[in-house]
């Protein structure tokens, strides 16, 4: 189990230190990521998969019921403590979306290779599309514009990726080589980049002490995502394989993004920004207990 996390830990703590030693900055690494890696790697993944149509349509329908249903018990929970709206916005944000990029991908890559990420590749391409819709949708509720969410999800270079590639399978056609060469470097270099991303982020975040709050968003994140994930797994009947990358992919701890919405539209930004700090540092321990459920340990 060492050797799967320490290497991962090592990256994000190297991130940690560039921000406070080198004032490395998270923007610049940000739209690498976004724009060209990103996309790279989601592109490289599904045009090489070998999964059918029936398994993207069952790992993308999972993803998109996953999040509603955690969505869902997270706002009864809410109702039923009397949270006040932005409040529960903000545990929406910080307990539902979770950081499958920058760090489930590299864990489900160091698991099972090629065969795992091209499954991750098709969760985090439906996350990313419902972080655009309904995490802007809870960051800003009465103020949001249905058209700025529509617009953030055509700017998302990732659902090109995956469409192109989708469609370039079924197409009698062969990448020439030194394009393919190209996008498969790419694909190298991502993984590393996304973790030193994750601790320049990190790194660059304040810290609330709102312990009840932060228990209770941390347990839904944690603790009940991955059983909530397993029970959907089991419902849309997912192969082996499939669910052992879908469930990793739900125990990954907050998504930084969810940070920058709740700033931009002031939706508690202390709070959302402390549940990405404690859900990562405890992730720690939680990812390698999954690991083990799963039977990978």
């Amino acid at each position: 189990m060492s050797d799967l996390m320490l290497p991962l830990l090592l990256l994000i703590l190297a991130g940690v230190l560039a921000h406070r030693w080198l004032q490395v900055e998270a923007k610049p690494l940000a739209k690498l990521t976004l724009y060209v890696l990103s996309p790279a790697l989601i592109f490289n993944s599904l045009y090489n998969s070998q999964l059918t149509g029936d398994q993207l349509l069952r790992l993308g329908g999972g993803t998109l019921l996953f999040i509603c249903s955690l969505s869902l018990l997270l706002t009864i929970c809410a109702r039923c403590l009397g949270l006040s709206v932005r409040l529960t916005s903000a545990m929406q944000l910080g307990s539902v979306f979770m950081n499958v990029g920058n760090y489930g991908l590299p864990i489900i890559a160091g698991i099972f290779g090629p065969v795992g990420l091209e499954r991750g590749a098709v969760v985090m391409v439906v996350h990313q599309m419902l972080m655009f819709s309904l995490a802007i949708y809870f960051a800003a509720r009465s103020s949001l514009s249905v058209g700025q969410s529509v617009k953030k999800i055509l700017q998302m270079p990732t659902a090109y990726a995956a469409i192109l590639a989708l469609t370039l399978r079924r197409l009698p056609l062969a990448l020439p080589s030194w394009l393919f060469k190209a996008i498969t470097l790419l694909t190298q270099a991502s993984i590393p980049i996304f973790l030193l991303l994750l601790g320049v982020q990190l790194a660059g975040m304040s810290f609330c002490r709102r312990w009840p709050l932060l228990g209770l968003g941390t347990f839904f994140k944690l603790g009940l995502a991955p059983l909530l994930a397993d029970r959907v797994a089991h419902a849309l009947q997912f192969d082996l394989l499939s669910r052992q990358a879908f469930i990793l992919s739900a125990a990954t701890p907050t998504a930084v993004v969810t940070t920058m919405l709740s700033v931009e539209f002031d939706a508690e930004p202390e709070l959302v920004s402390s549940l990405t700090i404690i859900t990562t540092l405890a992730s720690i321990l939680t990812i390698p207990l999954v690991i083990r459920w799963l039977g990978l340990g």
